[in-house]
């Protein structure tokens, strides 16, 4: 897992296919792609808000397709929801942005002024 692309308010984390990342398919688990959006969507917050701690509420990930592509990319966009709470709104994509999976993550930031 690594960082493809990170600016204010965007993280872009990439995973290359490894065996162990799939599940008995040969595809990306589930459990895979949710690792790489929560990921995302930490290092997206840390771009507006770098002092953390940053903790995940709910997790709701709509899975599109399954995928065995040499690389995805979890990409994140956070916006502030009320107070200290956050909504991070993930696409998961490959190389040619293919659309695998969408997820909308709530994220409390408890140092947030």
């Amino acid at each position: 897992m690594y960082i493809a692309e990170k600016s204010e308010g965007f993280c872009r984390i990439g995973i290359s296919y490894r065996k162990e990342l799939t599940n008995p398919h040969g595809n990306y688990h589930g459990g895979t792609i949710a690792s790489i959006i929560d990921t995302a969507t930490v290092q997206a917050l840390r771009t507006i808000f770098p002092e953390g701690p940053y903790l995940t509420v709910d997790v709701n990930i709509r899975y599109k397709k399954p995928s065995n592509s040499s690389e995805l990319f979890a990409e994140a966009r956070p916006r502030q929801l009320k107070g200290k709470f956050f909504i991070t709104e993930v696409k998961v994509i490959d190389k040619d942005n293919n659309l695998f999976a969408e997820a909308v993550v709530k994220s409390f930031l408890p140092a947030w002024k």
